[in-house]
């Protein structure tokens, strides 16, 4: 009877933390897990944990970087286990056809720019929190998600997204993870910091960065200003004029740019990624 008890305990308590919890799934060959907060390895890798939850449940995914790792299929990687419930937000990359809940990509090192996109699974239609655990990621990159449905980019150093559903089921071509090279040039960054309060608006469309500009920000005399891009390294790549409307700027996609809008004794600058 004693034992009878202890396995419905087990039972029970399995139970409770599936639903506390999506599909907990750890990496024989690195000993990397979706639920650990830190590593156990004495190896160490450069991991982002993303975390995706709704009210009742959270799941997560692993993207690392090691010299060893290839960005094709290996030991490093492990394939996405599927819950059944349909309560639990899932979340996972892909490499090829396969959905992976750990993804193992070659060194960093040397690099000032990768992408990795990341897709969901809904089965409701509740709203769902994505985050980033990066207690064990380099300090020296911007981790920034971008929601391409929406054109929003968010730092995921400082801050978490809010997205609903626009399916039930898999979005594969909805979000797309950033990560670039820290630059050193002294200006406010990606978190939306605005010395025009908000009167400048940046955005893009298809390798075409478009630069918004209110007509209060031209104050007195000032009819012009400038608009620089820069790369992620501090070079710069383009100057032109700034009118008062919309500017547009023809740029290579997939990339992140510091753009810098000066008006006057004004300035705004900001990170952008073009798509």
């Amino acid at each position: 009877m004693k034992k009878f008890y202890t396995t419905l305990l087990a039972i029970v308590l399995s139970a409770l933390m599936i639903n506390i919890n999506g599909q907990h799934q750890e990496n024989e060959f690195t000993g990397v897990s979706t639920t650990e907060s830190s590593l156990k390895s004495s190896t160490v890798y450069d991991l982002i944990r993303l975390k995706i939850e709704n009210p009742y449940v959270y799941d997560a995914t692993v993207i690392y970087y090691y010299e060893s790792f290839s960005d094709g299929l290996g030991p490093e990687d492990s394939e996405k286990m599927f819950n059944s419930s349909e309560k639990i937000p899932e979340i996972f990359t892909r490499i090829g056809n396969t959905a992976m809940a750990i993804n193992g990509f070659s060194d960093l090192e040397g690099k000032s720019y990768v992408s990795v996109p990341v897709s969901v699974r809904n089965r409701v239609w509740d709203d769902c929190e994505i985050s980033a655990d990066l207690s064990d990621f380099r300090e020296d990159y911007d981790v920034v998600l971008e929601d391409k449905m929406k054109g929003r980019y968010t730092n995921l150093r400082t801050s978490t997204y809010t997205y609903t559903p626009l399916v039930l089921g898999i979005e594969d071509e909805r979000f797309v993870l950033h990560l670039s090279k820290s630059s050193r040039v002294p200006t406010a960054m990606f978190d939306g910091l605005e010395n025009t309060e908000e009167k400048i608006h940046f955005y893009s469309d298809y390798e075409m960065l478009k630069v918004s500009i209110e007509n209060e920000v031209f104050a007195g005399s000032v009819r012009q200003g400038r608009i620089d891009v820069y790369s992620l390294n501090g070079r710069k790549l383009t100057s032109s004029i700034a009118n008062a409307g919309v500017n547009q700027i023809e740029l290579a996609g997939g990339q992140i740019y510091i753009v810098s809008v000066a008006v006057g004794n004004q300035t705004t600058t900001k990170k952008v990624a073009v798509r």
